[in-house]
């Protein structure tokens, strides 16, 4: 059986695009500000950690949990590429309501360092619809396996990202990270106009 790389890689640009690292930059920042260097580390590896822990059960359960509440692909298709396209049009407009709300409540800064910057805001409904349906889409359990691959990549990328927070953003400064979080905005609008086309299709047919 052969190894797609196209959908690999494919995949792995859309879970890049969707979550979008460099976008998180200014939260982590904040959040971790009255934090030592070690501390940051640790935030650094927890986050990554967990977002690969659910990326992976997402692939390979998720599936099935769809089954256990009887609802289709096609249907799912639709509705994660809705999302993804309301995620999209927020990352182009440079919003997002989620890291506003957080940045305002400073009580609970130590909690959001670890679970929802994790959860909420990197492995989220996006990342984890489109893993599902990357899962479906696999043509053999080869190809399924393998795209373990974006999920370690997207995992690797979050972690030297938050490692190197800091320097990164003296680097491309505020609109450089603008401009990224835009053009990943772009790409993603794209692909989730693919998975709506697809499910819109598949359910005609």
């Amino acid at each position: 059986m052969m190894i797609e790389w196209t959908f690999i890689i494919k995949t792995t640009i859309a879970m890049i695009a969707i979550v979008d690292p460099p976008g998180c930059l200014p939260i982590y920042l904040s959040l971790t500000s009255q934090h030592k260097k070690i501390n940051k580390k640790n935030v650094a590896k927890m986050t990554a950690l967990t977002v690969f822990i659910i990326l992976v059960v997402s692939l390979f359960l998720g599936d099935k949990i769809l089954n256990i509440f009887g609802i289709s692909m096609p249907s799912f298709q639709i509705c994660g590429g809705i999302l993804l396209l309301i995620m999209a049009i927020y990352m182009m407009l440079g919003r997002n309501q989620v890291m506003e709300s957080t940045q305002n409540n400073k009580s609970e800064k130590e909690l959001i360092a670890f679970v929802p910057l994790s959860i909420p805001l990197l492995a989220g409904p996006g990342a984890i619809s489109n893993m599902i349906i990357a899962a479906h889409q696999a043509p053999n359990f080869v190809n399924l396996s393998f795209l373990v691959l974006p999920c370690i990549f997207v995992s690797l990328t979050i972690w030297l990202t938050l490692s190197f927070a800091e320097n990164i953003s003296k680097v491309i400064g505020d609109v450089g990270t603008k401009i990224v979080t835009r053009v990943m905005g772009l790409l993603l609008g794209s692909m989730a106009i693919e998975f709506i086309t697809r499910g819109v299709l598949d359910i005609i047919a």
